[in-house]
């Protein structure tokens, strides 16, 4: 491992399968990798968990950065790229863990292979030992898991869903692509990845978000209900100040006075009983019937959020 430094799916052209059997085969890696920079986030430091599956993977990176005690985690990003110099970013949260020794070369491939690929992604699953809590939150809330994918899977941002299956909790990009898209926002509190990778998608030629096969990352959901509500409250907060920058993304929920905001929350507020029964949030815009309360109180909380930034959280 290189120097430590601390301060809708869619047919894809890249060789996946040959890969994959190459790896099957025990065929060693690519001797020549172009080099790669990992970057972390992180307010305490602890990330020695992440720094063991990193030290065992095929592609060892030549730059490895935890950005440490920066808030928020966008202006803590930027201040990492800022300290590597390798064409390839790999970005990866301090609680994450690799989930086997061929990560960082799964996502790297497809970004070698396809100039029209603008970042990939690991999937997200829980440690093996997650408790029940985390379990629970899992199956309810979209975004905490995505299934490991058994194909390139083209997941693209704003046009046309509302979010990438993609997040920064494990992904990589071409560094000309970061710079390109000008970096993370270094004010938004939350929802960094998903402005990031609107912007991402809106430069020519439309880069393509690619799920990247037999690829995953082991995350956490939030330990406690307290700690659920309290994140997706934030993730409402970060999406006002979203969409106060860039209102194509309002979907209706543009305060133009207080009553607009007003009326909002009381729609919402309305639709929580509901919406225990038959789920919906933009994140999974579908209606199906199930049982689902700690989702419902998820997105109210989201809500109360998003209320809440939007005249609190201007900048």
């Amino acid at each position: 491992m290189g120097s430590l430094r601390a301060f809708a799916a869619a047919p894809l052209w890249y060789n996946a399968p040959i890969l994959l059997a190459r790896e099957r085969q025990n065929v060693p890696a690519n001797p020549n990798p172009p080099a790669v920079a990992v970057v972390i986030p992180s307010l305490d430091g602890q990330v020695e968990p992440l720094l063991a599956s990193i030290r065992a993977q095929t592609v060892q990176p030549a730059e490895v950065v935890v950005s440490q005690g920066v808030r928020p985690n966008g202006k803590a990003r930027n201040q990492g790229v800022a300290r590597t110099s390798a064409p390839i970013l790999v970005f990866v949260d301090d609680d994450a863990v690799l989930g086997d020794p061929h990560v960082i070369e799964r996502l790297v491939a497809p970004l070698l292979a396809d100039p029209t690929i603008g970042v990939t992604g690991a999937s997200k699953l829980l440690p093996p030992d997650a408790p029940p809590f985390q379990r629970w939150a899992a199956r309810e809330v979209a975004r905490v898991v995505h299934p490991v994918v058994e194909a390139p899977l083209e997941t693209n941002p704003d046009p046309p869903s509302f979010y990438s299956e993609i997040t920064t909790t494990c992904c990589a990009m071409r560094r000309a692509v970061f710079d390109e898209a000008g970096g993370f926002d270094d004010g938004l509190l939350r929802g960094v990845d998903t402005e990031f990778f609107v912007r991402v998608r809106r430069l020519p030629p439309a880069y393509r978000f690619v799920l990247v096969p037999r690829c995953w990352a082991y995350h956490p959901a939030p330990a406690s209900f307290a700690k659920l509500m309290r994140k997706q409250f934030l993730y409402g907060v970060g999406a006002a100040q979203e969409v106060r920058r860039d209102p194509s993304r309002a979907r209706g929920r543009y305060f133009h006075t207080p009553l607009h905001a007003l009326a909002f929350l009381l729609l919402r507020t309305a639709v929580v009983l509901p919406n225990i029964f038959l789920p919906y949030s933009y994140a999974a815009p579908l209606w199906r019937p199930g049982f689902k309360p700690l989702k419902a109180l998820a997105s109210y909380a989201s809500a109360l959020g998003y209320v809440w930034g939007w005249y609190r959280q201007r900048g």
